[in-house]
């Protein structure tokens, strides 16, 4: 079975070109890199000042206890059991360009109308243009902003961007336990799975509080219980709190993920039906 996978992209030899592959059973690396400079050229842009991003849709969820959520297109990154790996993380030049200003009004207006204090751009990664992010956020000063970012691009100036603004609460999802299980996930290096922990100490680094401004959430669908300790570790060592404030994840058998999944060649330890999520993962 063949499947088009947008825009991935492979360390050596391989062609950078976009292309149709049957990927199961075969052992590719992907580049984040790669990744970041093609969401950059086409699904972010800079015009009258501003910076724009490409979004498929704006809508109510019951996540978080309710948010209005903005879903961006483009990611870094290539998750094994992405659930938005059709409509927004795996594309480049679908959506609506919008600017800022646009994607705080929209999220407002959802906010308002269901009366959520939180808002949220999910879908993609969020942190692959800050400058957006980070205007969208002190538009929506009033609410509580909750960046879903995987890390990886969290350098110390951004860490001290987002601890700047106290309206920011920041989950970092990490791909898996351990550096093995995020190259299983993601196809990339087992070295950003560290990318990603250190982004978690350089936010506490710079002020915001574990547990309360910024947390780690984890996709422990592949995670042995003897990795989820070396995690919960890892997290002590950054900061003692953080291992008590994991926002656990499962994997969601949505039918394009599993279909995801049979194309990688993924198999998960834990998984819930959509129907069946448990109460701690809402």
């Amino acid at each position: 079975m063949s499947m088009r996978f947008v825009n991935i992209l492979f360390y050596g030899n391989f062609s950078s070109k976009v292309k149709e592959i049957n990927i199961q059973g075969v052992t590719l690396v992907i580049n984040p890199e790669k990744l970041l400079e093609l969401v950059l050229r086409y699904a972010v842009k800079a015009e009258g000042g501003e910076v724009y991003r490409r979004y498929r849709r704006f809508r109510a969820d019951r996540w978080y206890g309710g948010i209005a959520t903005a879903d961006v297109v483009g990611c870094n990154l290539r998750c094994g059991m992405c659930w938005a790996w059709r409509n927004t993380s795996y594309l480049l030049d679908a959506g609506e360009w919008l600017s800022p200003g646009e994607v705080a009004e929209r999220l407002r207006d959802i906010a308002k109308r269901r009366g959520f204090q939180q808002v949220r751009i999910s879908g993609g990664e969020p942190l692959i243009a800050p400058a957006h992010l980070l205007k969208v956020m002190d538009l929506l000063s009033g609410y509580i902003f909750i960046v879903e970012t995987n890390g990886t691009l969290i350098d110390r100036q951004i860490a001290k961007e987002l601890a700047a603004r106290p309206n920011a609460v920041v989950r970092i999802s990490l791909k898996g336990a351990t550096a093995e299980e995020f190259e299983k996930i993601t196809g990339s290096p087992g070295a950003y799975f560290y990318r990603q922990l250190n982004a978690l100490r350089l936010l506490v680094e710079s002020g915001m509080k574990p547990c309360h401004d910024v947390y780690p959430a984890a996709m422990l669908g592949f995670s042995t219980d003897e990795n989820i300790k070396k995690l919960e570790k890892a997290l002590a060592e950054i900061d003692p709190d953080l291992p008590q404030c994991i926002d656990v994840e499962y994997v969601i058998l949505y039918p394009h993920v599993v279909k995801l999944m049979k194309t990688r060649g993924l198999t998960p330890i834990r998984a819930v039906r959509p129907d069946g999520v448990p109460a701690f993962m809402i």
